[in-house]
């Protein structure tokens, strides 16, 4: 999952939120200099996506990219997910998502110096702009699967990206409503087993 689908499913409290995002620059082991509630964060962010990347239900929505881009249709599907997320936010959430994008970016600012060097220009990037709100809009979220193929060295095949995204979308977002509440009640399961292991040690 990507960081708009990841900060959902880790909601609340500001260790699982900014772990929703900064799991994806802890790599290796998790420091023990981290704040324990930031650990349990990216603990839950990596358990989200070790699940999501076994999860046969995403099966379909990975089948619908041009067979070109299958070898990085999981990547790609994580930015569309968000995409599907953000254009029917109100099914999985009563918070507008500007609101709950701050508190994001709040729990963020609260584990500032905890942030690792390789991600701090993307996230002062995602909170200065608010990109996770505006993932939302179809441009942000083509830009950012060419940014995924630019970094892949697949920038050729961008151009496989602009149709189907608009003409599959309301696919992609009958999957998601298949595939993401499987998600929530694992994260859901996940986090009440980390959070016991917190109590026990």
């Amino acid at each position: 999952m990507n960081f708009l689908a990841h900060c959902l499913l880790a909601r609340p409290g500001d260790g699982y939120l900014a772990g929703a995002v900064l799991g994806d620059f802890v790599k290796g082991p998790i420091p023990a200099s981290l704040p324990v509630e930031l650990q349990a964060g990216v603990r839950l962010h990596r358990r989200i996506d070790s699940y999501s990347n076994r999860l046969p239900a995403l099966k379909p929505s990975v089948a619908r990219f041009d067979p070109a881009l299958r070898r990085v249709a999981p990547v790609l599907l994580d930015i569309v997910a968000d995409h599907c997320l953000a254009v029917r936010w109100r099914r999985y959430s009563d918070d507008d998502i500007a609101a709950f994008t701050a508190q994001v970016y709040a729990a963020i600012a609260r584990f500032e110096d905890c942030v690792p060097e390789r991600g701090q220009r993307f996230v002062r990037y995602m909170v200065e702009t608010d990109l996770l709100a505006r993932y939302s809009d179809p441009s942000v979220a083509l830009r950012a699967m060419d940014h995924v193929l630019e970094r892949l060295r697949l920038r050729h095949l961008a151009p496989l990206l602009r149709s189907p995204l608009a003409e599959l979308l309301p696919s992609f977002i009958a999957d998601s409503t298949v595939y993401f509440p499987l998600l929530q009640a694992f994260a859901n399961s996940e986090r009440e087993v980390i959070e016991a292991s917190m109590t026990a040690t």
